[in-house]
């Protein structure tokens, strides 16, 4: 299965479920589109639900850093949430897990910014 994804805005964030895989940059470029357009809406926080992403490429990993460098060049937050498996290994032996922000779920995300 190629990547599938539903994003909702959820106050305080925008909450993106990614399910599947991502295997080249073509599985993204929708997805990048939409998140732009709700960077450009002035959204400041985006929890990505990975609990149901099965598996990720290099490609994968970049169009994280893609998504954490356009949030941040405008003053935005990424936290990945439910990261397992597979998935998880491949952003700990690349170190990306040293620059991300993680959450065990989207709910402990919620709680957390709601707390701030």
């Amino acid at each position: 299965m190629s990547l599938k994804y539903t994003v909702r805005n959820e106050a305080p964030a925008v909450i993106i479920l990614l399910q599947g895989r991502i295997v080249t940059d073509l599985d993204t470029v929708d997805l990048l589109k939409e998140i732009q357009t709700n960077l450009d809406n002035n959204q400041k926080s985006f929890f990505f639900d990975l609990s149901q992403l099965e598996y990720i490429t290099s490609s994968g990993l970049n169009f994280f850093v893609r998504i954490l460098t356009r949030t941040r060049n405008v003053g935005a937050e990424v936290t990945l949430c439910g990261i397992q498996g597979n998935v998880e290994k491949l952003f700990t032996i690349s170190k990306l897990n040293e620059i991300f922000t993680f959450s065990v779920s989207i709910e402990e995300a919620l709680n957390n910014v709601n707390a701030q």
